[in-house]
């Protein structure tokens, strides 16, 4: 009787999910939760499952069949006159915190006509904790995925407890992250990049680095992303004056949050001249793909991190990487074979990595970023993908764990809280730099 009632209530849940859809809520309409949740989006529609995203009035999401992006948020971010004015004036937050508060009907209309409503974060932790009680109050099933499982700064309301508690399922994307939530989460990987990082254009490696002014000759380390002060950039800069040998060069790709701040006095450095490129600002897909063309290697040496996307657009690029052992990390890296897991997280242990990999040469790095795209595709494929975050989408709507939804296609029980990629072996854990054979 029990099994019938659970199978009935699964069965409403996947109707209601064909029928109604599922409201995906992306603040920011740009950067790497944009791309995490278009893609998501378009395996759910690939999946029969309708997806309206609320996002940005000025996102940069492609059209996708099955996928509806309505313009909710609007933001102040200085690419006008007045707003230059008011962020110059320190008004850009209020400015755009008065913005959101006046999105929020709309946001509220939407999430009523939708089965769930899925959060992909918010821009800043007080938005979601003034917008989560709102859309609990009209009765929205909530799902919320923590993309970042710790704070970045000190705060009286502790985000990361409070939000997955409002919501029906929290999903995390490794298992390192799976005790950082309130409440028991299940843990969804990180999709790959490689669609990503194949609407770029094609640049030629060589090209690129005369675009880029870099010297043909010296191995290049790339850090893209965000430029925050826990992203590791003086760490980078250290381990490239610490490495020695075959001079790396340092190619810096990112908007700016707070992490050049602190690397201004070792960015004059004498044994630094001419080894870094600093190109601050928002790159489009053209110039991400002449960034990664022209790397060989994507450092993340981060002082904290749950997963990155990051290194699932290297992986996209062909190009390995050297990260740290920080949060879930070293779940998507195959030490040796993928890139480099740093024995610990400092600047002497990632110029040890940094010697290796410009021992190895390029060729040989080239080969180990083809291995990383193959595994990636295997391993963190987006059908996949989309199908363990369906499965949650009906144990949220039934209070129940439906079966045979996990991204491998097992049956689960009420116990099973991971979902893991598709069918493909779990990369061991990482132990030495210099990966399984020492």
């Amino acid at each position: 009787m029990a099994d019938t009632y659970i199978d009935e209530a699964d069965g409403r849940a996947a109707g209601a999910l064909r029928h109604r859809g599922v409201l995906i809520v992306e603040q920011g309409g740009r950067g790497g939760v944009t791309d995490y949740t278009a893609q998501l989006a378009a395996g759910l529609a690939r999946l029969g499952v309708p997806v309206t995203i609320a996002t940005a009035a000025d996102h940069l999401y492609p059209a996708t069949p099955g996928v509806r992006v309505v313009p909710v948020f609007a933001y102040v971010r200085g690419h006008s006159t007045p707003a230059r004015l008011a962020r110059r004036a320190g008004l850009g937050p209020l400015a755009n915190g008065l913005r959101f508060l006046a999105s929020l009907p709309r946001l509220l209309a939407l999430s009523r006509r939708h089965a769930v409503t899925h959060v992909q974060g918010w821009e800043h932790p007080s938005l979601g904790l003034i917008a989560t009680p709102a859309l609990r109050g009209t009765r929205a099933v909530l799902v919320y995925t923590a993309h970042n499982t710790f704070e970045r700064h000190a705060r009286l309301l502790d985000s990361r407890r409070i939000l997955p508690a409002l919501s029906r399922e929290t999903i995390v994307h490794t298992e390192a992250d799976r005790g950082r939530v309130s409440r028991p989460p299940t843990v969804i990987p990180h999709g790959h990049y490689a669609a990503l990082a194949d609407a770029a254009p094609v640049v030629d490696p060589d090209d690129a680095r005369a675009a880029l002014g870099l010297p043909p000759d010296r191995p290049v380390a790339l850090l893209f992303g965000v430029l925050r002060p826990d992203k590791g950039l003086g760490d980078l800069l250290d381990a490239a004056l610490e490495a020695g040998g075959r001079d790396w060069h340092v190619l810096i790709a990112g908007e700016d949050h707070g992490g050049l701040a602190g690397t201004a006095e070792r960015l004059r450095s004498p044994g630094l001249a001419g080894r870094v490129t600093l190109l601050e600002g928002f790159q489009p897909i053209e110039q991400v793909g002449r960034l990664f063309a022209a790397g060989d290697l994507v450092a993340l040496p981060y002082l904290r991190a749950s997963q990155s996307g990051v290194l699932h657009l290297a992986y996209g690029f062909a190009r390995p990487v050297a990260a740290y052992p920080s949060g879930g990390l070293g779940e998507a890296v195959i030490p040796g074979v993928t890139g480099w897991i740093c024995r610990e997280a400092s600047p002497r242990a990632l110029a040890e990595v940094l010697r290796e990999a410009g021992a190895a040469g390029r060729a040989e790095l080239r080969r180990m970023g083809e291995e990383a795209r193959r595994w990636a595709e295997r391993a963190f494929d987006w059908d996949a993908i989309a199908r363990a975050t369906e499965g949650v989408y009906r144990r949220a709507l039934t209070g129940g764990k439906p079966a045979g939804l996990t991204a491998t296609g097992q049956t689960t029980t009420a116990g099973a809280e991971t979902a893991p990629g598709a069918g493909a072996a779990p990369p061991p854990r990482p132990g030495s730099p210099r990966g399984p054979d020492g």
